[in-house]
């Protein structure tokens, strides 16, 4: 096995956009379009249900509209993330900027599905044992959220490697991700920190420099008329790059915070294994 260094694998995203920048900015391309058609193929289908079967459209668009971008989003966000990890673990597999929907963005929905699933099952148990800890001591409910937070973000990172594992072995499995992460617990913590950190970093100049930009613009006592139909009326351009920049951002967050689990894997592993 080669040496696993945290800080290092922590400065690989920056590697990645480094080298990679025009894919990259593919990726952000794709993921504006692509919620660009959500929205559209949404509103249209709505439009017509609306138009056929009845029904007040903004209740519709509440109770549906919600949860089916969202839903939209995470898969969008997971096939930019597998993307990546192609890039990373099988750079000859090119194709269109690396992304696809096939094998290795099915295996990382059905993954991050059961760790959602996960998530939801440690809250619940938490609320149950709060609620019953409650009459015995007031102070009772914190303790056991900061400890299922605790159990958490302990059990997140023992399972971190489950969705590189996705595509670097094309497979589902929780259990080698728990073998490989032994006794690297506390340095892959210190890895998602420092990574975090940075990523925060990067985005509160990215923030700062289109606050700055609005500013120069619309001036201060403008701000506030930037949202609604109203901004979009009086400044339509800087209405659109607010509500495009998240889009054009994501991928490149995704590159800071997902490729230093790419390289704490291949550190950890010697390079993934041949399918």
């Amino acid at each position: 096995m080669s040496g696993f260094s945290a800080s290092d694998a922590a400065l690989e995203g920056f590697q990645v956009i480094r080298a990679q920048w025009r894919v990259v900015l593919g990726w952000s391309g794709f993921n504006l379009l692509a919620m660009i058609a959500v929205v559209v193929i949404f509103i249209v289908v709505g439009v017509t249900a609306v138009s056929v079967a009845g029904g007040d459209p903004g209740r519709i668009g509440e109770t549906v509209g919600g949860p089916v971008v969202g839903l939209a989003t995470v898969v969008v966000q997971l096939m930019v993330g597998t993307a990546l990890f192609r890039a990373i673990f099988r750079p000859d597999d090119r194709g269109f900027f690396y992304l696809r929907l096939g094998p290795d963005e099915f295996r990382a929905i059905g993954a991050s599905l059961v760790l959602l699933l996960g998530v939801a099952a440690l809250a619940l148990v938490a609320v149950t044992v709060a609620r019953a800890v409650r009459p015995m001591a007031s102070v009772g409910p914190v303790i056991v959220g900061l400890a299922a937070v605790g159990v958490g973000i302990w059990l997140a990172v023992r399972l971190g490697f489950v969705l590189p594992i996705c595509v670097a072995e094309r497979r589902i499995d929780f259990a080698r991700s728990w073998r490989l992460t032994r006794g690297h617990a506390w340095a892959l913590i210190g890895m998602t920190l420092l990574a975090g950190c940075l990523g925060l970093l990067v985005s509160v100049l990215v923030w700062g420099a289109f606050f700055v930009l609005t500013l120069a613009v619309v001036g201060f006592h403008e701000l506030g008329g930037l949202a609604g139909p109203e901004g979009f009326r009086n400044h339509p351009g800087l209405f659109l790059l607010q509500a495009i920049a998240p889009f054009i951002f994501g991928p490149f967050a995704i590159a800071i915070g997902w490729t230093p689990w790419a390289a704490a894997y291949q550190a950890l592993t010697a390079g993934p294994p041949e399918a």
